[in-house]
């Protein structure tokens, strides 16, 4: 480690990548030169075509794998337990021969005739084949093909019935002496709906369920355990029954931890108590809005109304709350457009349902709710679950029937039972917020109950999970495990690859400078979206961005230009304008009330303005802006709306009016007019500085809680203040043009890093100043000159950007899909055919395509040989994937590149192990290794125009390395559109270019080996 620095760390966390930046602080612990700054690149964990977690792909085909292993193992034990119990011949040939007998003949004639015990032990054997579906309670609510198989179900049961059929068997085997189908067979149909739009609808020729094949089995078993009873014995049939039928029970899936009680598991969305614990917090962080919008909170029976109300419905709107005794037509807080209601307790009412328990659902205590609900939730038997409603509440089959099928609430909170019980009650006792209650129920406040709380500075930090534990789900505590194992992860990959990439690159960096003296994190706003979050948020940018395309070219038409003309900041006058109300009619500066028009509002008379006054809140969001006449907004100055209308009565500005007209605004920019306006929007901050130094969100106060660990003078900032400030520092120019951050150079995150190292209090607060002096100029601007942090900083940060090596962190690990997932079957004529679903019919189609083949040694009788004597392939994978290119050195000491498949790679593993695949100099075929380049190693090469660093991109099967500069970004959506290019170069090329493989540290650091022949 070198000498102790005296230095402030900061951190910009995104989804792919972690900025950094290192800042030397002065004897007055002021920022004054930046020491060095970087980059580090990774995975988010998903898959990049859909969004989903890559956990759940390979979780998906470890499920697929384990039923077919389940299904070997289970045909092995019913072999064992037929020849066992004499029902099969212990010689081989003998049990092959059987394979002849026709089994549905066998199931048919078995209910009336005598069978042998070998033709009984056929009949079962291929029983348990395919021994139908089992409904799960838990599972099948999620499972969309679980509708369409009970569906086909229940028209074989009432087939059965119409064709007096005793046994499923009985039914197969009267459709196969017919030349009818026995085989369930999957359908898809397009149909077109009334709208014009179509839905895929799905359907089985047939299915069968397990209660079937067990009244078979015994149907079967009787009948002729009346001709031989010395051989169908008790035992036999216990046995017998058991391999056929035994489902192993469901993992359970653990919930994560509860936030004060680490120790008990979260509780289920669908208990009564989680759900009315969701009531009392949201109705008493309700507040009516009185005159001058000042918020009131309810009173305890106004409360307990209300309470009462929610209790009895799924939702309530607003509309129907004000109608409630003691209320009356008001306005909430909570009330604007995009939300009309509050939720009701959705258990309560369902459980409390003349089709459930009714009235009675009433009577019981909350206790004896939770336990039934727990219950509904747990058991995964439905024949269980009934037989327990039944005893424990005297109810009949019919009914329990019903509730056992009734769908609840899906998902956990963030707090156990056990800390409800506490909570719940001081929530209940009066109209306190959360927090209040928190506390009243003997918890420590949130920021006391973390491991850094404790004021213990770490050497290091340790991975998370041991410190975050009230973040992580449940670990196996085993000391042997894995870190992660041992103590748990949090489920979203991107967090826990995010947080991991953090504890890689503090090391690092604590390991060669010492512990920072200060740490500033800005943690991107998407790094804890759910998919269907992320998908949300692109949906609202394409509807932004559909929006800003038609003001454009509204404006144009209004201004008679071209729309290339039209400037930025008219389309956010023009988005500004139509939120002052929905009647263009209707659009009037809300200070003056003087009418605005399309084509006054594009005039220099109108400016767009800050409710708050920026130099109070450093607030640009459009949030806190609106359109205003040019003189009202000179009159109104550096003040909130209050202090310049409310405190001072000036004519043709009546306070009243101006709320009035902010009433028809946005629910986020009313408040703002208010008396009370800025210290809402403070909140619980001690102040504006406070405020924009401080993000409250979830992932950012994760992050902080485990930097801490190493800082305990750790803060997180709002990602807003970066970009505004990055701008007014003219760093967008750094590495792009004109003003415009370029996000197609990796290093733009230690950009990013290098403003966030320099946001603190007395940076902040001279951004202030001069806004407040621009504002006083009466200029239509922020800031009229922006002061840097020192005088060279603009120069410290080009030479910090330009000294970067970005580290792409890579994946060596052999472990990935070693081929896709469809299945072809290898034709005579060199080609494969597959079966697609076209139009919701399944089609055959040929193809020419390179794959890899499979045989089975079992299957020599069904497959036949190669003229070799060696099995012949029945069907082949498409590979789709490269594990590495080694570069060796042949007999002549030419570089030559040979590829190694995934497929292959695994293969080396099974049979030689990870050290065999990964040999240092020895190549997989046997000669000298070169270098062995995989996905995201870096490469340096020697040209005319000197040393270039290249990151591997690509790896084709002719054995080219496709590489591209390490900085550049967005690579895959560039190089198609045709902006960039790769370099595609086979082994010979590489030679020729010197090159050879470095490797970049998580902290940048560049190890060079030199070239080599």
């Amino acid at each position: 480690m070198l000498g102790k620095m005296i230095y402030r760390l900061s951190l910009d966390l995104g989804s792919t990548s972690l900025g950094w930046a290192m800042i030397r602080l002065n004897a007055q612990n002021l920022p004054c030169a930046i020491i060095k700054a970087g980059v580090r690149i990774f995975s988010n964990g998903r898959n990049p075509k859909d969004g989903s977690s890559l956990a759940v792909t390979r979780r998906e085909a470890r499920a697929m794998r384990r039923r077919r292993d389940r299904l070997l193992k289970r045909k092995a034990r019913m072999m064992r337990s037929l020849i066992e119990h004499g029902f099969f011949p212990s010689d081989e040939e003998q049990r092959k021969a059987l394979e002849t007998l026709n089994p549905y003949d066998l199931r048919g004639t078995g209910l009336d005739e005598e069978l042998t015990p070998e033709e009984f032990g056929r009949a079962l054997f291929h029983i348990n084949q395919r021994r139908g579906f089992k409904s799960n309670r838990k599972t099948d609510k999620k499972d969309n093909d679980s509708g369409a198989l009970k569906t086909a179900i229940s028209k074989l049961r009432t087939a059965m019935v119409e064709e007096n059929c005793r046994t499923v068997g009985e039914w197969l085997y009267k459709r196969d002496a017919a030349g009818k189908t026995v085989r369930a067979r999957y359908r898809e149909a397009k149909v077109t709906k009334d709208d014009g739009k179509t839905r895929l609808d799905k359907s089985y020729d047939l299915y069968i369920d397990r209660a079937m094949i067990a009244a078979e089995f015994d149907a079967l078993w009787k009948k002729q355990a009346e001709f031989k009873p010395h051989l169908y014995t008790e035992a036999a049939y216990q046995d017998l029954k058991d391999v056929l039928l035994h489902q192993r029970p469901l993992k359970p899936v653990k919930p994560g931890r509860c936030t004060f009680l680490p120790d008990e598991e979260r509780a289920p969305l669908a208990l009564p108590s989680t759900q009315r614990f969701r009531i009392y917090q949201e109705v008493n962080n309700l507040r009516i809005l009185r005159e001058y919008m000042r918020e009131e909170a309810l009173t305890l029976t106004q409360r307990n109304a209300l309470v009462k109300t929610l209790e009895e419905n799924n939702k309530r709107t607003f509309t129907q709350i004000k109608n409630l005794p003691g209320i009356g037509n008001v306005n909430f807080n909570f009330e604007d457009p995009k939300r009309q209601e509050l939720k009701g307790n959705i258990t309560t009412v369902k459980m409390s349902s003349n089709e459930c328990f009714g009235k009675d659902w009433l009577s019981f205590s909350e206790e004896k709710q939770d336990a039934i609900v727990l219950q509904l939730i747990t058991e995964e038997n439905l024949a269980k679950l009934i037989r327990w409603l039944i005893e424990e509440t005297g109810i009949d089959e019919e009914r329990a029937e019903t509730i056992a099928n009734t769908a609840l609430p899906e998902g956990y909170g963030s707090l156990s039972i056990k800390a409800l019980a506490r909570i719940l009650p001081e929530l209940r006792r009066d109209v306190v917020t959360y927090d209040k209650a928190v506390i009243a129920a003997g918890f420590e406040h949130h920021s006391n109950i973390s491991l850094s709380a404790s004021g213990e500075i770490f050497p290091e930090l340790p991975y998370y999970g041991q410190a975050l534990q009230r973040h992580v789900g449940f670990g196996t505590g085993k000391v042997d495990d894995t870190d992660e194992r041992r103590y748990g992860r949090i489920a979203n990959p991107t967090v826990h690859i995010g947080l991991n990439q953090i504890r890689l690159v503090v090391n690092a960096l604590i390991k060669q400078y010492g512990h920072p003296r200060e740490v500033i994190v800005e943690v991107a706003r998407d790094l804890k979206q759910s998919k269907e979050q992320r998908d949300n948020e692109s949906k609202r940018q394409a509807e932004n961005q559909k929006r800003n395309s038609q003001i454009k070219t509204e404006i144009a038409g209004i201004l008679n230009i071209s729309e290339e003309r039209v400037r930025h900041a008219d389309i956010q006058k023009m988005i500004l304008w139509k939120e002052l109300s929905f009647d263009p009619a209707d659009r009037h500066c809300p200070y003056s009330g003087a009418r605005i028009n399309a084509h006054t509002l594009l005039s220099d008379e109108v400016e767009v303005e800050h409710i708050l006054p920026f130099s109070l809140t450093l607030d640009d969001s459009l949030n806190n802006k609106t359109v205003a006449m040019r003189q009202a907004n000179r009159l109104k100055g550096n003040r909130t709306p209050w202090d310049a209308f409310g405190q001072n009565q000036i004519a043709g500005f009546e306070y009243d009016n101006i709320l009035g007209r902010a009433e028809q605004m946005p629910k986020a920019k009313r408040y703002r007019f208010a008396k009370d306006g800025y210290e809402r929007w403070l909140k619980d901050d001690a102040g504006f500085l406070a405020r924009a130094l401080n993000d409250t969100r979830y992932m950012s106060r994760i992050a902080r809680e485990y930097v801490q660990l190493i800082c305990p003078d750790t803060r997180v900032i709002p990602g807003q203040m970066t970009a505004m400030l990055r701008k007014k520092f003219g760093l967008n120019n750094v590495l792009g043009l004109n003003g415009e951050k370029n996000r197609n150079d990796h290093r733009h995150h230690a950009v990013d890093a290098c403003v966030i190292a320099v946001t603190d209090q007395g940076l902040l607060q001279r951004f202030a100043q001069a806004s407040a002096s621009a504002r006083e100029r009466q200029l239509n601007r922020l800031v009229e000159d922006m002061p840097l942090p020192w005088p060279s900083y603009y120069d410290h940060v080009v030479r910090a950007v330009n000294n970067i090596w970005v580290s792409h962190k890579p994946d060596h690990s052999h472990e990935g899909a070693m081929h896709n997932d469809t299945a072809y079957s290898l034709l005579s004529n060199g080609k494969v055919s597959v079966h697609k679903f076209i139009d919701g019919k399944r089609t055959k189609i040929e193809e020419s395509l390179k794959v890899i083949p499979f045989t089975s040694v079992k299957a020599l009788d069904r497959h036949g040989v190669l003229e070799n004597g060696e099995p012949r392939p029945y069907k082949g994978y498409k590979g789709d994937s490269n594990y590495c290119i080694e570069i060796v050195r042949n007999e002549k000491g030419k570089w030559e590149s040979e590829v190694i498949s995934t497929f292959f790679a695994y293969q080396i593993v099974r049979s030689g192990g990870v050290k065999k695949l990964r040999n240092p100099e020895i190549s997989l075929s046997g000669q000298p290794l070169v270098m062995r380049l995989m996905i995201d190693d870096n490469v340096i090469i020697e040209n005319d125009s000197g040393k270039q660093i290249l990151r591997v991109a690509k790896l084709q099967g002719d054995g080219r390395t496709w590489l591209i500069e390490h900085r550049e970004a967005n690579v895959r959506k560039r190089a198609d559109s045709g902006e960039i290019k790769y370099l595609g170069a086979p082994a010979s090329t590489l030679r020729k270019l010197h090159a050879r493989r470095i490797t970049i540290s998580p902290i940048g650091t560049l190890r060079d080996p030199g070239f080599k022949e």
